[in-house]
């Protein structure tokens, strides 16, 4: 999770007004994707939607703009691999015919179940053991 300036301006608004996402994106003309975007990933979204939120929580649209233009935290690398793959995943699910989709969900939930397994060996494949050569009587006398 990225959090922006923006993001935690919008998230004390929301926490202010009790008000969900939804119901502070239907009455500020917005999308709830678009909220959601800025609070969990550090959107910056258009201006126009930076002035209608601005106007919907009576903040001056200058300085929400401030707050849209503050350089977020950069993400590590391994964070950053690991939006990129989520990006991924999400494009693939979105190709999927509708009806698959819940089957696809419960096979992700199955390697993740998977995944949290403690590992086990199957028999046989486990490295043989090097015996070392034993002595005879004649090797230990010498």
């Amino acid at each position: 999770m990225v959090q922006t300036a923006l993001g935690r301006w919008l998230q004390r608004q929301l926490e202010i007004r009790q008000l969900s996402q939804m119901a502070a994106a239907a009455q500020a003309g917005v999308g709830v994707g678009t909220l959601s975007d800025i609070l969990r990933r550090g959107h910056i979204p258009k201006v126009e939607t930076l002035f209608r939120l601005a106007d919907f929580f009576d903040t001056p649209r200058g300085e929400v703009l401030r707050l849209a233009a503050e350089e977020p935290p950069a993400p590590d690398e391994a964070e950053a691999e690991e939006e990129a793959l989520i990006r991924e995943l999400v494009q693939e699910f979105r190709q999927v015919p509708d009806a698959w989709k819940r089957e696809v969900l419960a096979q992700v939930a199955l390697f993740a179940r998977l995944a949290r397994r403690p590992p086990w060996r199957i028999i046989g494949d486990e490295e043989e053991e090097k015996d070392e050569p034993i002595a005879s009587d004649q090797d230990a006398a010498a």
